[in-house]
C-alpha cells in the first residue's frame, strides 16, 4: 500500500475564526489519526505539543502561545518537549494532555471531539497501557478531574460493559465506593455487609452495585483495571443520572436498597424512583454504632483521606 503524501498545515494559514471554531484543525487531526490523510502541523502554539505527541501527529516549529498560558508561555519548545518526555516515560502522557486542556478551551474542545469520534483505534490500547502500568506500580493514575477525563476510551468502554450486565438476582444493593479496591475487600464494605446482615439481608442473594464518579459499577466489574486505577475529585452528577437511567431501566430490579453515603448519589436514586425507573427504592441507614466505627476507621487511616464519592 503506497504511503500517504504529507500535507502541510501551517498555523499562520488559519484565520483566527477558523482556529477558534476548531473545525479545520479537528478535521485534520481526525483524518491523520484515521489514516485517511497525513498532515504535518507547522508553527502551532506550544500548548499543542502534548496533544500532537499523544496522537502521534507530526509537528515542527512550535511558537509561543498567542495569549498567556501557564507553563507553555513560560517554557521554551525544548522545555515543553522535556515535560512531554517525562510524562511519556512515566506513562502519564494522557494526564498531561488533560491538564493542558484545562488551560486552553480550544485544546479542550479538540480533545472532546476526538474522544467522541475515534473508536477502536490504537489510542484505546495506548491509554489502556497507561492504566495497566499504574496498577503494576500500585498508583492510581486514572484521574477523573475534568470533563475530558470522562471521555477517555477506557471510561467509555467501562460504561458500555456495565450497560450490558444482567444480574442473577432481582434485588440490588447500591453501595458507596471505598479507597481500598476491589471494593469488597475494603473495611468500609465489610462493615456495611455486617450491618446489612444484622438486618436480615442475605447479601449472597442480592446484586451489589457501587455508585461512584467512575459510573454505575456492578460487582462483576469491581476488579476491572479502570476501577482499580481511578481516583476522583470532580464527580459529574448529570452523567451519573444519565448512566443510572440507562442501567436501571434495562435491568428492572424488583427492589433497590440505597446504602450510598454521598447525598447527590442518593438524590440520583430518588430521581430514578420518581421517574418510575426504579419501582421500589428503600433507603438503608447505618446504625449509630456502625457510623461511629466507620468514623474511627477514617481517623486511623494512614493516608488521612476519606473514601471518595
Amino acid at each position: 500500500m503506497p504511503s500517504l503524501k504529507e500535507d502541510l498545515l501551517r498555523f499562520d494559514s488559519l484565520r483566527r475564526d477558523w482556529y477558534t471554531s476548531n473545525q479545520t484543525l479537528s478535521r485534520a487531526v481526525l483524518q491523520t489519526i484515521e489514516g485517511r490523510k497525513k498532515f504535518h502541523f507547522i508553527g502551532f502554539p506550544r500548548q499543542w505539543i502534548p496533544v500532537f505527541e499523544w496522537y502521534d501527529l507530526p509537528w515542527s516549529g512550535a511558537i509561543p502561545p498567542l495569549d498567556y498560558v501557564p507553563l507553555f508561555s513560560d517554557g521554551s519548545e525544548e522545555e515543553v518537549c522535556e515535560l512531554v518526555a517525562a510524562a511519556r516515560a512515566n506513562r502519564s502522557l494522557r494526564l498531561l494532555v488533560e491538564a493542558t486542556s484545562a488551560l486552553d478551551p480550544i485544546v479542550s474542545d479538540l480533545l472532546y471531539i476526538v474522544d467522541n469520534s475515534v473508536a477502536g483505534s490504537g489510542l484505546a490500547a495506548k491509554e489502556a497501557g497507561e492504566i495497566e502500568h499504574s496498577i503494576i506500580i500500585k498508583k492510581r493514575r486514572l484521574y477523573l478531574t475534568s470533563w475530558q477525563s470522562y471521555g477517555r476510551p477506557s471510561v467509555r468502554a467501562l460504561e458500555r460493559t456495565a450497560a450490558r450486565i444482567r444480574p442473577r438476582f432481582p434485588v440490588a444493593v447500591v453501595l458507596p465506593c471505598s479507597l481500598a479496591r476491589p471494593y469488597d475487600r475494603s473495611q468500609t464494605h465489610k462493615r456495611l455487609y455486617r450491618s446489612l446482615a444484622s438486618c436480615g439481608l442475605d447479601l449472597a442473594k442480592t446484586h451489589r452495585i457501587v455508585m461512584t464518579a467512575l459510573g454505575i459499577i456492578p460487582e462483576e466489574l469491581w476488579s476491572a483495571p479502570q476501577v482499580l486505577a481511578y481516583d476522583t475529585g470532580v464527580p459529574d452528577i448529570y452523567r451519573l443520572l444519565r448512566l443510572g437511567r440507562e442501567y436501571f431501566a434495562a435491568v428492572g430490579y424488583s427492589k433497590v436498597l440505597d446504602c450510598v453515603q454521598f447525598k447527590p448519589y442518593a438524590d440520583i436514586l430518588g430521581i430514578l424512583h420518581r421517574e418510575g425507573i426504579i419501582a421500589n427504592l428503600q433507603r438503608v441507614t447505618l446504625s449509630a454504632s456502625a457510623n461511629k466505627t466507620r468514623a474511627a476507621a477514617q481517623r486511623r487511616s494512614p493516608s488521612g483521606r476519606r473514601p471518595l464519592p
